[in-house]
């Protein structure tokens, strides 16, 4: 049991291909449906792992691996299926797509590995984006609710950057985020001096 969320991981990695087919098939809806089933195993693997102390290092590569495959699909699909979404806000989507890439590519310098740090706001814009993405799919384009996800999304992704710069060795799934690596260090500054 200890392994059901990679197990869980490992799948929803194997349904990126079908998704991406799909998405260049033109099967809007069934693509729509298939990314529900893929959240919400991304929604489980973490809430088991997190729940029953299953947390490994490789639940966090592969967790990780997962999530970035379902976003450059989504993006994919996003692309061939409502394209008007990239023709008129697409300036949004790529700023999300920079500060997330940077992030993920100095981590691997720095670590070795993608950072797997899947703080608290990681996961919440995470989520937004995945309600928009499907609101997007089954009820039609809504504004505001990209440049919500949208902001969530980059801030998240800085997030995430500053965290790579901040943290010198590799540490998975980090409670706290951002402000409690800032507290960490501070209270090592007081005790040095």
């Amino acid at each position: 049991m200890r392994n059901l969320p990679n197990l869980i991981s490992a799948l929803r990695l194997a349904t990126m291909p079908v998704l991406a087919w799909l998405a260049w098939s033109g099967a809007e809806q069934a693509f729509a449906w298939l990314l529900v089933v893929a959240g919400f195993t991304d929604l489980l693997d973490g809430w088991l792992a997190r729940r029953y102390g299953w947390v490994s290092k490789l639940g966090a590569m592969l967790d990780s691996a997962a999530d970035i495959s379902i976003v450059t699909v989504v993006l994919y699909a996003v692309w061939t299926l409502k394209g008007e979404v990239f023709v008129h806000h697409g300036f949004i989507i790529w700023a999300i797509v920079a500060i997330w890439s940077g992030a993920n590519l100095l981590g691997v310098i720095r670590y070795r590995r993608l950072p797997s740090f899947h703080t608290g706001f990681t996961r919440f814009a995470l989520i937004l984006f995945g309600v928009f993405v499907l609101v997007l799919f089954f009820y039609g384009f809504v504004p505001w609710l990209l440049y919500v996800s949208g902001a969530i999304s980059f801030l998240a992704g800085l997030e995430c950057l500053l965290l790579v710069l901040f943290i010198d060795h590799w540490q998975p799934n980090l409670r706290g985020g951002l402000p409690a690596v800032i507290r960490a260090r501070r209270k090592r500054t007081r005790e040095d001096e």
